[in-house]
């Protein structure tokens, strides 16, 4: 697909704060609304989370997905010509104490985000912020199916001084990086090679427990963590309480690991919930 590439490419001359960036991201916005991408898989996501709610608000929600979706991509491009503007575009922390402990301590951490608000930019203010502290933040990838577009993401995300870890490295060296302090990231809202089927939003679907098992080999903390967008170029981190899989002697390794993934996807939750237009309901999340 080396002629997306092009047009991505094209578009991030005109990636910036001021009026071109504005207008970039008013283009890719009605261009969404125009071929409406996944509006079936987003009003049966909308459903499901929100089975009360009328018509006329899910549409509205799809409208401010795609207004997400288009200032993501926007701020993403603009983020290239200088990543330490990250830096500048992240107006508060909420949880700071949670931040000033992972930084200040030697242990590593599993950082549990989603495809939610800016994911990427969250991505590279985290890794910049742990390099200060002389920390390293990896970043859990699996391979996109059109070989150009995955080059041109890997290339965007090493620019944005994000370290890649593919998703085929074994268990057991992820927890050997996480013990030596690193901070390895992981979108939990998709499904990754080993899956559970466990409810999320009270629906069941196929999740992921590859953090909750990267926690309890490493023994380090899962930290929820996610970037709330409140306008262009202007955002919230938002760090909840950490948490460990439970040491538990009156229950089996898989019993303390579905557990943990519960408590991750109650995490999830937590985001979406408290801003919805945010979340990328454009992936078929319940198959």
């Amino acid at each position: 697909m080396k002629s997306l590439v092009s047009v991505i490419k094209f578009c991030e001359k005109f990636a910036n704060t001021g009026l071109s960036g504005k207008s970039l991201e008013k283009f890719l916005e009605v261009l969404l609304r125009v071929v409406n991408p996944r509006a079936k898989v987003i009003e049966k996501n909308l459903r499901i989370v929100f089975p009360e709610s009328s018509e006329q608000w899910r549409k509205n929600m799809r409208v401010k997905a795609y207004e997400n979706l288009a200032w993501t991509v926007t701020e993403i491009l603009a983020l290239q010509k200088n990543p330490e503007q990250a830096f500048d575009w992240v107006k508060r922390i909420d949880g700071e104490n949670y931040l000033d402990e992972l930084l200040t301590h030697n242990h590593g951490a599993v950082m549990l985000t989603a495809h939610f608000g800016n994911w990427e930019l969250l991505g590279s203010w985290y890794a910049q912020n742990a390099k200060k502290h002389a920390h390293k933040m990896c970043a859990i990838y699996q391979e996109i199916h059109d070989p150009d577009f995955h080059k041109y993401v890997q290339e965007l995300r090493k620019r944005n001084k994000i370290s890649l870890l593919p998703k085929e490295v074994s268990s057991l060296e992820f927890a050997r990086i996480l013990r030596t302090g690193s901070h390895v990231a992981i979108l939990n809202d998709v499904s990754w090679s080993r899956k559970l089927i466990l409810p999320f939003f009270g629906k069941d679907c196929t999740v992921s427990p590859g953090a909750a098992v990267l926690s309890m080999l490493a023994d380090v903390p899962i930290v929820p963590i996610c970037l709330q967008r409140n306008a262009p170029f202007e955002h919230v981190v938002k760090i909840y309480e950490p948490f460990f899989v439970a040491k538990d002697k009156n229950l089996t390794k898989e019993e303390r690991i579905k557990n943990a993934v519960l408590e991750c996807n109650r995490a999830l939750e937590r985001m979406i919930l408290e801003r919805p237009d945010l979340w990328f309901w454009l992936h078929n999340r319940w198959k």
